[in-house]
This record gives structure tokens, sequence and C-alpha cells, in this order.
């Protein structure tokens, strides 16, 4: 992790997309504490359920599409103006509010950041194999999983601590519109980081020469047979054996995040009694257990099989959520969410490093983009049917729907799991040894 880190134009890129992740996490927890403040008591849960589609709706219409996109453009530019347009955007939302007085208004202008992120994420993972090596792509992918969970727990700690600070009333805003406006301030710096790749790149004397992501391509070429390339890209996903394996295990990860984020973040928020803050407060016990997993597989986890840390850590957190469920308290949640980061970070160092590896170098960003895809189409799915269902079963008169869900949809997630080893493990014993 420290060789890669080095590299002085992957380290821009780490920089920028860190502080692009804090302000990420600042505009969740903002667009959390608006719903909380706006949402009756009894459509809270289902208010989430609602702002899930928002951000993952991006993905699912226009995900592949985008990748395709970025493919043939400048990606360090793409980076650059995307998070300039979110800036923009995300400063109007307070105001919009105000005027409004409705949240489907804030939420169309929050699809469009989403959209934008949804470029911003395929530009760069598409230029991370263009700034290291091969065989340092797992290091690397460690690396911005490493410091970019110091940007969550930041943006998620100290956004829900921002959030909930009284000054912001003295100067005349509100708790939620202070996230706004520091989210915006961190896209600005997001800009100014990540235009020093370029001019890293020239000082190191190779302005003669500049890298297939930093050159931009003509607009016919970039604008011709987006829909063909999505579909052969596809086809190459159907056929290769570990991109399936991949994207197969992305389901378990959705459903662990849209249960998490629909049940466990409000009712921490109400039911538990803990605010935003408190959300926060676990937000970033998560990113703490994801930082010290990610400083694991960036060391040691080389000589990791990666296909098992996948499965292994995938039942693990679906045992986690059933103990959650069964322990619904605010002082099991912290623990829980400490370890079950601990074994998230190498789960996604992984598969990001299996898509790197299997990529065809002029569709990475499409590659990537389809993995969001499955994310997010996943995650909005499973959050409606889980908020619908918590919304149902409160109807029905039933007591804690909120950990009743938690501990299914966990004993879910834990089953696919071992299944996944057990037939890991019969595989390779049909391999015929010598």
């Amino acid at each position: 992790m420290a060789t890669v880190l080095r590299k002085p134009r992957f380290a821009f890129l780490v920089a920028g997309q860190t502080i692009s992740q804090f302000g990420d996490k600042l505009h969740h927890m903002a667009l959390i504490a608006l719903v909380g403040a706006a949402a009756a008591t009894n459509t809270g849960g289902l208010e989430l359920a609602k702002l899930s589609v928002v951000f993952t709706a991006p993905v699912i219409l226009f995900g592949p599409l985008a990748g395709a996109m970025v493919d043939r453009v400048n990606k360090r530019a793409t980076m650059i103006v995307c998070d300039a347009l979110r800036a923009l955007l995300v400063a109007t939302i307070p105001w919009l509010f105000v005027t409004t007085g409705h949240l489907w208004a804030v939420y169309i202008v929050a699809f469009f950041v989403f959209l934008l992120g949804v470029f911003f994420n395929a530009a760069k993972m598409a230029l991370i194999p263009e700034l290291v090596p091969r065989d340092e792509l797992l290091p690397a992918n460690a690396a911005l999983t490493f410091i970019g969970r110091f940007a969550t727990v930041g943006g998620i700690v100290g956004g829900g601590v921002i959030i909930g600070m009284a000054m912001w009333g003295r100067v005349g805003w509100s708790d939620y519109a202070a996230g706004f406006y520091l989210d915006a301030a961190s896209y600005l710096i997001s800009v100014i980081t990540l235009l020093a790749i370029t001019v890293s790149h020239r000082e190191q004397g190779h302005a003669a020469v500049v890298p297939p992501s930093l050159a931009p391509l003509p607009l016919k070429r970039s604008t011709r047979g987006l829909v063909r390339d999505v579909v052969r890209t596809l086809g190459v996903v159907r056929r290769d054996r570990t991109m399936r394996f991949v994207f197969g295990s992305l389901i378990a990860l959705s459903l662990f995040a849209s249960t998490v984020y629909v049940a466990m973040t409000y009712s921490v928020q109400t039911v538990l009694g803990r605010g935003t803050r408190g959300v926060g407060y676990l937000g970033g016990i998560l990113g703490a257990g994801m930082i010290v997993g990610s400083l694991l597989v960036g060391t040691i986890g080389g000589r990791w099989d990666k296909r098992r840390t996948i499965l292994v850590g995938n039942s693990i957190i679906g045992f986690l959520m059933m103990v959650g469920g069964a322990f619904f308290s605010f002082g099991i949640f912290a623990p829980v969410a400490f370890i079950g980061g601990l074994l998230l970070a190498p789960v996604m160092v992984s598969q990001d490093t299996m898509l790197h590896e299997g990529a065809p170098p002029d569709s990475r960003a499409l590659i990537f983009s389809t993995k969001d895809l499955i994310l997010g189409g996943v995650f909005m799915l499973s959050a409606l049917t889980v908020g619908g269902t918590i919304y149902l079963l409160g109807r029905l008169g039933v007591d804690e729907p909120y950990r009743l869900v938690l501990a299914v949809v966990g004993l879910v997630i834990l089953v696919t799991g071992v299944a996944g080893q057990l037939t890991l493990i019969a595989e390779r014993r049909r391999v015929p040894t010598r």
C-alpha cells in the first residue's frame, strides 16, 4: 500500500476520491436529517425506502450506458466536471426545500446528484489500472478503501455531529442546510485535487505522451456504438466464470446494505432514540472496522483466495445481522457494526480486484458501471421490500418489525454464503491432481 501511494498520480486520485467520498457521506447524512425532520413518525421508514430509489435509480437507468460513454472520454475531466456540477446542485437543496416545502423537489435534485456520481465512480475505477501495474491492483484497491473509510467516518460521524450542532441556528441555517453547504464545499476541493493529476504527469516529463484515460476522444467516436458495446461487454460477463461469481456475490452485499439502511437507520434514529447523531456514530464504527479490514487485506491479503474471502465474509456478515436482530439495542449494534466493517472491506476489495483483473482494458468503466447497476438494482428492490414489509407488519400489530426483518435477511445471506463455500469445496475436489 505504501508503494502505490508513493506514485504521485495515484496519490492525487486517492486524495480526490477521498474528499469526494466525504462529500457523498455528508450528503447522505443531510438527506437523512431532512427526511427525519419532514416525515411523519409512521412513514419515516417508507420515506427512507423512497430515498433509496432516488440514489439507486440513476445507476439502474443509466449505469451501463454511462460506463460505455466514460470508456470513450477523458476520465479525469469527467470526474472534475461531475464534482463541479454536484457542488452546484447540492448547494441549492436547502433553498429548494424551504421554497416548495416538499420532499419530492429535493428528491429530483438528489437524483441528478447521484446520476453524476455514476459517471464519477465509473471514471475513477477505470482509471486505476492505468496508474498502477497489474500486480499492484489489490494493494491499490485496498489503499483506496483504507483511506476512503476515513472519509466515510468523517462524513458520517462528523456529519451527524455537525448537523446536530446548535450554532447553525445563529447564522440562519437549519441543521440539514449546513450539511448540504459543507458537502458542496467538499466537492469543490475534490475538483482542485483532481486537477493535480495532469499537472503531476507533466512535471514528470510525460507531456508528449498522455495516458489513454487523460486523452479526449473525438465526439463522433465517443457517441458511436454505445448499445453495441454494452451488449458485447455483458456477453463477456456472461461467459466469464470469475465475473459471474463476482456479480452474483454482489447480491448479498446489496441485501445487507439495503436492510441495514432501512431497518437500522430509522430504528436507531427514532425507535432507539439516538437521533441523526446516533446514526452517524454507528456509521463511523462501521467505517472504523472497514479501515482495519482494508489495512489487513492490503498488507497480507495477497495470500488469500479472493473467492473464499468473499464467501466467508458474506456468511459471517449474515450471522451478525441475525445477532443484531436478536439483541436489538445500540450497545449490540456498535460491536456488530465494527466486526461487519472489518469483514466488509476484504469482500469489497476482493470483488474490485477480480473485476480489474478480468475486465477488457477498453471496457473497464462499463464493467464497473454494470457492477453498480447490480448493486443499485438489488438495493432498491430490497429496500422497497424491507420498508414496505416493516410498514405492513407495523399496521398488523407486529411488535418490533425492524428486528424481525433484520434477522430474516441475515439468515438468507448466511445460508447463501455457506452454500457458496460448499460449492467451492466441491469444485476443488473435482479438480484432478497430478
